[in-house]
């Protein structure tokens, strides 16, 4: 029976139909623990892979490419008694052999994806500290009559989808600063960034706040270098990583089509995101095509390109050039002062590597642009972490080893309510907690100051109230006014007072021009003196 086609055919759709159960009861678990989360996507997507293997496997035999299945359908129904009590033998026989062999129902096996393993770890603290509350009745003198026995059976142990090496296997999947997925790490790709020749020298944070924006500061020539193609790899192969890791239910393939058709209509009209400067440039080429001026004039022995054909008969019949002839001619034995001019070679932008390296730059900014949250999340928690003290860093990577250290005992695990339990409504740190209230006290966040320039936004504290001004988004504001961001403007953030303080100080302006006329003396011939308004009338006048 073992062999059988048509019961491998059924052992297979049963498996089919039991994973998808197990999927569905998964999903309607109310995690609330990131981890726990997330170990359930990863076993979602073993599953969904065992479905698809599965399947493959009923496929397979539905083709019939032996012919065995026909043969054995024909048989069973020729020979349909005949065929029941042949398995019917099979399995009383297989039941003498094995008397005392154990069932193991499929139910049993599948049952484990139903138990919400939060819920069980919060049952199994419960029990545990009951027990140990009994204990202590029951070793006192005045409590000594007590059951001691009562509630003290052994657990019952009840198994979740949640293995025995799935947290480990979960910790080592991330590096410290990516937080179980929350964040990203890109310190190697920022790295290989700034090794590239004549990029931009960002920080870390305006690496990571540029990812999902068009290059369209690069030039041409720094896109085109080879290591600009190997960090746009290594950009590629940690974003694709990181999905897997972090979002393995996410359908990646899926949106990088999507992406893929859009960047290939753009990719036609020659409009894609930081590369239309180079396509004008490849128009410029094309028009400018067997002109003398178009695509600008070379001289490749002193390496200088010229725009007018002038300038470039000048420089051939300059001494310079002719010396760098000859130095070239010493050298090589093949110099040439009467060298024709030629075009600037320059790639054009519709050549397949420029194709690839625009698709590479745009697959990377979906990547960035799917990752928002992650990205926004990580920056927030890098200007945090910049903004402690060195106690405070200390005690927080303290209390993290802690945490690390009691990630599967502690009472960290506890209920949503516990989570957000919050009455004086305390900022939150890095661990979703609130933060301890002797901190919250010692940078005065409770003292709310409010911005009217800024849209009313509330800073908690007198630092990030003042360090607000010297950012992106006062001085924006400050510009709409028509008000320089200065220093003497800061502290203040309410839009009248700013305009009148201006408008105090463009008389107080005015008014210094005004007595520069007075102030200054002029002495004439006979040396008389006068101030510079009288003098200059008087000269207009003749009588001086």
């Amino acid at each position: 029976m073992e062999n059988s086609i048509i019961e491998q055919q059924r052992q297979a759709l049963e498996d089919i139909e039991r994973t998808e159960l197990a999927i569905v009861d998964m999903m309607q678990q109310d995690l609330t623990q990131h981890r726990y989360r997330l170990i359930r996507e990863h076993k979602i997507n073993e599953l969904l892979a065992q479905i698809q293997s599965r399947s493959h496997l009923v496929l397979e035999l539905e083709k019939d490419s032996s012919g065995r299945r026909h043969q054995e359908m024909e048989h069973m129904a020729a020979h349909q008694l005949e065929e029941f009590a042949a398995r019917l033998g099979e399995i009383q026989s297989y039941h003498r052999r094995n008397p005392g062999a154990l069932v193991h129902p499929p139910e049993l096996e599948y049952a484990k994806y139903a138990a919400n393993p939060e819920h069980i770890e919060r049952e199994r603290k419960s029990r545990a500290a009951r027990q140990q509350h009994q204990q202590v009745l029951t070793e006192s003198d005045d409590m000594a009559s007590l059951d001691a026995g009562a509630g003290h059976g052994p657990p019952e142990v009840v198994e979740t989808f949640v293995g025995e090496g799935d947290r480990e296997k979960l910790d080592t999947m991330f590096s410290g600063d990516e937080r179980l997925g929350r964040h990203v790490d890109l310190n190697a790709q920022h790295e290989l960034f700034l090794n590239l020749k004549d990029a931009p020298r960002l920080t870390y944070l305006e690496y990571l706040a540029q990812l999902g924006s068009p290059q369209s500061n690069y030039s041409g020539c720094l896109k085109r270098l080879p290591a600009y193609t190997e960090y746009l790899t290594s950009l590629d192969e940690y974003f694709r990583g990181f999905f897997a890791r972090s979002r393995p239910l996410f359908d990646l393939p899926g949106a990088l089509d999507e992406a893929r058709r859009q960047f290939d209509e753009l990719w036609a009209r020659q409009e894609v995101p930081g590369w239309e400067a180079a396509a004008e440039e490849g128009k410029g080429e094309r028009e400018g095509e067997g002109e003398e001026e178009g695509g600008g004039l070379v001289c490749a022995t002193c390496n200088r390109t010229f725009e007018k054909q002038t300038t470039y008969a000048a420089h051939m019949r300059s001494r310079k050039h002719q010396k760098a002839v000859e130095r070239a001619a010493g050298q090589t034995g093949a110099g040439n002062t009467g060298e024709q001019p030629k075009q600037q070679p320059k790639q054009q932008p519709n050549s397949a590597s420029d194709r690839d390296i625009a698709w590479a730059e745009t697959a990377v900014r979906t990547y960035a642009q799917i990752l928002g949250t992650s990205i926004r999340d990580t920056r927030a928690d890098i200007e945090r972490r910049q903004a402690l003290t060195d106690s405070e860093r200390r005690r927080e990577l303290e209390a993290l080893d802690q945490d690390n250290e009691g990630e599967y005992s502690s009472d960290n695990d506890g209920s949503s309510e516990e989570q957000a339990y919050n009455p004086l409504n305390l900022p939150l740190g890095w661990d979703g907690k609130p933060i301890p209230f002797w901190l919250y006290k010692l940078h005065g966040l409770g003292i709310k100051f409010t911005c009217e320039i800024c849209g009313n936004t509330v800073y908690r504290g007198r630092k990030a109230y003042e360090k607000h001004f010297l950012e992106t988004r006062h001085a924006t504001n400050m510009r709409r006014l028509g008000i320089p961001n200065t220093r003497q403007f800061h502290g203040i953030a309410v839009i009248e007072e700013a305009m009148g303080l201006w408008r105090r100080v463009q008389a107080e302006g005015r008014r210094e021009n005004a007595g520069a006329d007075a102030v200054e003396e002029y002495e004439d011939g006979e040396g008389n003196v006068f101030n510079k308004k009288t003098y200059l009338d008087l000269k207009r006048q003749g009588l001086i």
